[in-house]
Parts: C-alpha cells; sequence; structure tokens
C-alpha cells in the first residue's frame, strides 16, 4: 500500500516488476522505431525521440497495469469512511455467545463464554484458575456477538468486486435487536497482484480499514477492535476482577462514526 499524490494505491508491487522488466524492451523497441527517421538528426533530436516514446509506452503500460488499482483505492477511499462502530443500546450480562479468551473476559468481569462448533455447544468458564470448557445442550446467554464478511450491494463500479464490508454485532437472542455494530472494510489487489498471488500461492493479507477512537480513517493497529465494541455494549453483571476497566465507559463515549 502506497499514498502518491494523496492517492492510495493497494498493491504488493507486481506491476512496478513488470515496469522494471519492460523498461529495456521498450527503450530498444523506441530506438527501433525512431532509427529510420532520427539516424541523421542531431544526437540531441534522437535521444529525444527515442526517450519521449519510452516515456509514452511506458506511461500506457503503467496505465493498463495500475488503472483498476487507481479504481479500487478511490472506492476504498469513499467506503472507509462508512466505518466506525455505532452503539444503540447497551445491556449487563453475565456471558456472551460467540466470544473466544475466556481468561482475558472474565478479566473483564464475564463468567462464561459460549460458542459452536458444528452440532456440539461449548460453554467456557474459569475455575480454581485455570479455563475450563464444557459441553452443553443448549445456550444461556442472551447475548451473541457475531462477525461476518458481506459483499457490496450490487454496484456497475467494477472496483467493488475488490472489496467486501466486515460487520460485527452483537445482538439480543430473544427478538434479534442490534445493540450495536462495528463496520470494517476489507480491501483486495488489483488484477495482476491477484494472478501473481494465485499462481504463487503466496500468503497475502488484505488490507483492512476502519476507524480509530478519534473517528479517523486508519489501516493500522489502532482502529477500534471488536473487543472494543463488546465493552461499549455489554456492562458485566459482576465486578471485574481488575477493578474498574477503563474501556467500560458511556455508550455515547462508545460511538463513532
Amino acid at each position: 500500500m502506497i499514498t502518491i499524490f494523496g492517492t492510495t494505491y493497494f498493491t504488493i508491487g507486481a506491476g512496478f516488476v513488470v515496469l522494471a522488466l519492460a523498461a529495456p524492451f521498450l527503450f530498444w523497441f523506441a530506438r527501433w522505431l525512431w532509427r529510420p527517421n532520427v539516424e541523421d538528426k542531431p544526437r540531441r533530436v534522437r535521444w529525444l525521440a527515442v526517450g519521449g516514446t519510452t516515456f509514452g509506452l511506458l506511461l500506457l503500460l503503467a496505465v493498463g497495469l495500475f488503472w483498476d488499482v487507481y479504481l479500487i483505492g478511490q472506492r476504498a477511499k469513499e467506503l472507509c469512511r462508512e466505518t466506525g462502530l455505532v452503539v444503540f443500546d447497551t445491556a449487563i450480562t453475565d456471558g456472551v455467545l460467540g466470544l473466544s479468551a475466556i481468561e482475558a473476559w472474565t478479566g473483564y468481569g464475564f463468567t462464561f463464554l459460549e460458542d459452536q462448533i458444528g452440532d456440539q455447544k461449548f460453554r467456557s468458564s474459569v475455575k480454581d484458575g485455570a479455563a475450563v470448557r464444557d459441553r452443553i445442550q443448549e445456550f444461556v446467554a442472551e447475548y451473541e456477538f457475531a462477525s461476518k464478511q458481506e459483499p457490496l450491494p450490487p454496484s456497475t463500479q467494477r472496483a467493488d468486486s475488490r472489496l467486501a464490508k466486515r460487520v460485527d454485532r452483537i445482538t439480543r437472542r430473544s427478538d434479534g435487536q442490534v445493540l450495536g455494530h462495528l463496520v470494517a472494510v476489507i480491501v483486495g489487489p488489483g488484477w495482476l497482484d491477484h494472478s501473481v498471488i494465485y499462481s504463487s500461492g503466496l500468503t497475502f493479507r488484505p488490507w483492512i480499514c476502519g476507524k480509530n477512537s478519534s473517528g479517523e480513517v486508519t489501516f493500522g493497529q489502532d482502529k477500534i477492535s471488536h473487543s472494543d465494541l463488546v465493552r461499549c455494549v455489554l456492562r458485566p453483571l459482576h465486578t471485574p476482577r481488575r477493578g474498574n476497566d477503563e474501556h467500560n465507559g458511556s455508550a455515547r463515549a462508545c460511538v463513532v462514526r
């Protein structure tokens, strides 16, 4: 990901490699193209003609390689402004369905977490200082955390096929009411980078944009996380082991649009 003159290009650099490899050939081609016309001209004229032709060919190649990257960057800039955390309501509970890391969340004040793998349901808790995970028949948690990747609505913009939304939600299981959500945007590479990644089997992590606590768009680690969403929406029924958690603020302080 690089930013040039205010425009962000999401690329792993395959296009730059192609340009570097193509430059010598295009220079030779420009010399061959202009040789019959400028061989009897002064050296300055010859090199201006060859250099100008080479630059023009490289520019055309760059546009072909990076045009979809440019479109993706422009679309991502627009969509990233729509990310962030919104809290509609808060609730008090002693456990949540859909979360992991029971040791961390008992420090916040929850006494259990629930999850499901296939048809098997589990409840995690901490007993005598150790994490315990038991199989159960039914969930008892009133609230559920879920994260889902959603494609963008149908659009005529070709760049939309390279972008998706990741939406984290906390809902009340009894009626499906959404208490809060956190939206991030996943940005994929252009056609050339995608082809290189797919054909080579490289491991690739897409770029993800969100907002930080100040409401600024960021691609860094300072963006609001799902843990912030949980802390802003759900209050522990019991006193946290570490005392008052500094993240357990009011809903108003947690609303970031």
